[in-house]
């Protein structure tokens, strides 16, 4: 990502311009906003920065993503830290093709994560496989509730009994 990209939307970060002029300055000096374009860029160059700052940009413009495959990959790499927005975009959508990126995303061991005993990382991929909550969103849950983590074992076991309710 150019330095000059990250220092437009940071400059809305940090309040020194609107969100209105956030957008017509990136259109103005990068064309139209497509945050997938974006993230895809940022995906290829490996870019944790870029991942993080399109996905704030992409939520204050409502931006509405055309690339849940994307979304889907970028899930389930390791070099970035935003794992958890990623799913609760993905949660909104309720796309079948997230259902194995969620599964595997569950069951990550991130170095960025090892305080969070309680996997809550894995609790919201097993509410948005819930959310999904289908033959095969469920039978992932059900994988879930063999997990050797017990924090996993129990999130699972108590969104498959609100999905059978």
């Amino acid at each position: 990502m150019s330095t000059d990209k990250k220092d437009l939307i940071l400059s809305f970060i940090m309040n020194k311009i609107t969100a209105t002029e956030l957008i017509s300055s990136y259109n103005e000096n990068y064309g139209e906003i497509n945050i997938c374009k974006e993230l895809y860029n940022a995906r290829n160059e490996k870019d944790p920065d870029a991942v993080d700052i399109f996905l704030y940009f992409g939520d204050v413009i409502g931006y509405r993503y055309t690339c849940i495959n994307l979304l889907n990959n970028l899930l389930t790499e390791t070099w970035h830290k935003k794992h958890e927005e990623l799913v609760r975009l993905l949660a909104q959508y309720k796309s079948e093709t997230s259902i194995n990126s969620l599964f595997e995303t569950s069951l990550l061991n991130l170095d960025y994560l090892d305080y969070d005993e309680d996997h809550v990382l894995a609790d919201k991929c097993i509410r948005a496989l819930a959310k999904i909550n289908t033959k095969e969103s469920i039978e992932k849950i059900k994988k879930l509730t063999h997990s050797d983590n017990a924090s996993i074992r129990k999130s699972a076991t108590k969104h498959l009994q609100k999905i059978k309710m």
